[in-house]
């Protein structure tokens, strides 16, 4: 800050000792000086201007100066004030030094003692305020940063959700017959997701599991995935290797654990018996337990070469009649319960349509 910009405020009750202070740091310290023997007054120049330094008497009729120091420390915390009293009673210095002076000054007093006491005050100003501007522009600095990173982070989201809708659509061009299966089961699992109250972030860590969990298709052979005859022991058995060939895709991407499991347990049973580790109950995610039953639904009522598509209403039974066996029962009764409305193909839906759109 320049010299000539500096503005100090001295207040004292005594017209004498405030001209003889108004003088001498005029002569000797370049700077804008403001007077008042008035503490009321002073008051209202504190709340109207700003000042670099504040000198005031203790003992003062109305308003003291520890009670100007104490407003002074509200609304400038950066502005020193130099406290002078002619008092010698320790209890006075003990409160002006708890109450944050920067100096106390006796009557009577030298006037180098009180050049020194300002200009001591000048530099703790000058250096307060430029931390105050290094403070601004520090904040400044890291909100700009986190905006730029925010938006690295959003365009990185969702390069990420356009490479794996190109992983699905890659698994599932050829094939008519489970086109839009992944989406499908995807809005599914989304909204009987938010019937379980799960987080936002959960409901993200679904929408990616759920569009994922059949990737490992896509190093399966078609002539063994669209099969219109009975698998043989050892087809099946390539067939169930999928969730593991899923994961084995995504492990190197570094997606999240919770999206990892979904892939691999998403074809393993609430009882036991399914695969690929016949995992049971509660060490089964519970993510994967609900896309277990989106998945299931889908495909039961979805069109395949080697079997004729169920009726929703009959699927929805299949469902319930196997909850505790293949199905977790709280999740499969929320099911069979509030998807009732649904009485056509998922695919032809108006309802699943329009949250194809907004979560797809």
């Amino acid at each position: 800050m320049e010299r000539w910009k500096q503005h100090i405020l001295v207040v004292d009750d005594d017209v004498a000792i405030l001209d003889c202070i108004r003088m001498s740091i005029k002569k000797d310290i370049p700077c804008q000086i403001t007077t008042t023997s008035d503490s009321l007054e002073a008051l209202e120049l504190l709340k109207n201007n700003v000042y670099n330094v504040v000198i005031a008497d203790i003992n003062m009729p109305n308003l003291s100066g520890f009670q100007l120091l104490e407003f002074i420390s509200t609304i400038s915390p950066n502005t020193p004030v130099i406290l002078i009293t002619g008092s010698t009673e320790p209890e006075k210095l003990r409160i002006a030094i708890q109450l944050g002076a920067h100096d106390i000054l006796r009557k009577p007093f030298e006037l180098s003692d009180l050049h020194m006491a300002i200009n001591n005050a000048l530099q703790k100003n000058a250096l307060l305020l430029q931390n105050e501007v290094y403070r601004l522009n520090l904040e400044h600095i890291v909100q700009q940063r986190t905006q730029e990173l925010y938006a690295a982070k959003s365009k990185l989201e969702k390069n990420y959700l356009n490479t794996i809708h190109a992983m699905v659509n890659a698994m599932e061009a050829n094939d008519i017959y489970i086109r839009g299966h992944s989406e499908r089961v995807t809005v599914l699992s989304i909204m009987i997701g938010k019937l379980l109250n799960l987080s936002a972030k959960e409901l993200n860590l679904l929408r990616v599991g759920a569009l994922l969990h059949d990737l490992g298709k896509i190093g399966i052979y078609d002539t063994v995935l669209n099969k219109k005859d009975n698998l043989t022991p050892s087809e099946f058995s390539l067939i169930k290797q999928h969730p593991v060939i899923g994961a084995q895709i995504v492990r190197p991407i570094g997606l999240p654990e919770a999206v990892y499991n979904i892939i691999l347990q998403h074809h393993e049973w609430f009882g036991g018996g399914g695969y690929p580790y016949g995992l049971t109950q509660e060490n089964i995610s519970l993510l994967a337990r609900i896309v277990t039953i989106a998945d299931s639904y889908d495909a039961m009522t979805s069109k395949r070469v080697y079997r004729h598509n169920l009726e929703p209403n009959a699927a929805r039974t299949e469902i319930i009649n196997n909850i505790g066996f293949q199905f977790d029962p709280d999740i499969g009764l929320l099911f069979f319960e509030k998807f009732c409305q649904i009485t056509e193909p998922l695919s032809d839906t108006p309802a699943i349509q329009n949250l194809l759109s907004e979560l797809i």
